[in-house]
């Protein structure tokens, strides 16, 4: 019983930090944060770089000090006149990369989403993989030379198997050698816009009802291959989304699936902020409206450049 309410604790507890960290995303326009969430995760690699040689070796190495140098200058020199020896080297340098190149969200409050993203970004995965397994091999044997940190990033890219198997992330990271980084960005930014467009119809349609002329025309301008007969005479109801999401998505989904990387193409849509920041700003729209219907609907393109515009007030 003990050993459950802990479980059940610990669950409350991410499921807590996870619903904050959403509601300061809101906080800042999504391209923002999508970049800086990558930008953490490519620190995040550096210092696992930083992490694995200081435990190994024996003082720290000139490789390690010209790359903090460059990269965090006046670091060393504040380490050394602080003298924080309390602190593992690796955790001062993430405090300082924190301090120095993410003040702005800190300052805003929207550090928490930055590194809600951050950990989402499969490369923050294949780093832990990596550094995991480095620690292990260098315990027993200690490389003849260190890595550069471009080096380590190259290693950590490569790396298409996780550490526990058979997770949403492992299978993610799997399929990402199947697939070119740029095919794999244009197709998830066309499934954004693909789940927007079945979005906007779920906000300016009225449930049970047809849909409106000006919504179909939308629809057949955007999807030249929607079937007529389907949507004349359907009524708006959750089959009817469902069917326009996955119409709009079948061309990407059934080649991503034929060539495998189906796994990583969902992912990327799924925990993406722009995607998150749809669906929130689709209920504040259902909202809104629900008590105050407007006297002209906005069209696609009007509602998902407000969408992509939305941020929300933070409360006093």
């Amino acid at each position: 019983m003990v050993k459950r309410d802990s479980a059940n604790l610990v669950l409350n507890v991410r499921r807590d930090s996870k619903q904050r960290a959403l509601q300061e995303a809101l906080l800042v326009p999504w391209p923002l944060l999508a970049e800086s969430a990558a930008a953490f995760a490519e620190w995040h690699m550096f210092i696992l770089w930083v992490r694995a040689i200081t435990e190994t070796a024996d003082q720290l190495p000139e490789i390690v000090r010209t790359a903090l140098q460059s990269r965090c200058p006046g670091f060393l020199e504040c380490q050394s006149r602080e003298r924080k020896d309390h602190l593992p080297l690796w955790r001062s340098v993430e405090d300082w990369v924190a301090a120095h190149c993410f003040a702005k969200a800190r300052a805003e409050g929207w550090f928490d989403a930055l590194m809600y993203y951050a950990y989402k970004d499969l490369r923050t995965e294949q780093a832990w993989t990596s550094w995991e397994r480095t620690k292990a091999a260098w315990r027993h044997t200690p490389p003849p030379g260190w890595p550069t940190s471009e080096e380590w990033t190259a290693e950590i890219l490569a790396t298409r198997s996780l550490v526990h198997p058979g997770t949403e992330e492992a299978r993610a990271v799997e399929a990402l050698g199947r697939v070119e980084p740029g095919r794999l960005r244009n197709a998830a930014a066309d499934l954004l816009e693909s789940r927007a467009l079945a979005l906007w119809a779920d906000c300016v349609s009225k449930p049970g009802q047809p849909l409106k002329e000006s919504v179909l025309t939308e629809l057949r301008t955007r999807r030249p291959g929607l079937p007529a007969a389907s949507y004349s005479d359907a009524v708006w109801a959750p089959p009817l989304f469902s069917r326009l999401v996955r119409l709009g998505e079948s061309s990407w989904r059934g080649t991503a699936r034929t060539e495998g990387w189906y796994s990583a193409l969902r992912y990327h849509v799924v925990h993406h902020p722009r995607y998150q920041r749809l669906i929130h700003y689709q209920q504040r729209c259902h909202d809104e409206w629900s008590q105050s219907r407007p006297n002209l609907y906005p069209s696609f393109a009007d509602w998902l450049s407000a969408a992509d515009a939305y941020c929300a007030c933070r409360r006093a």
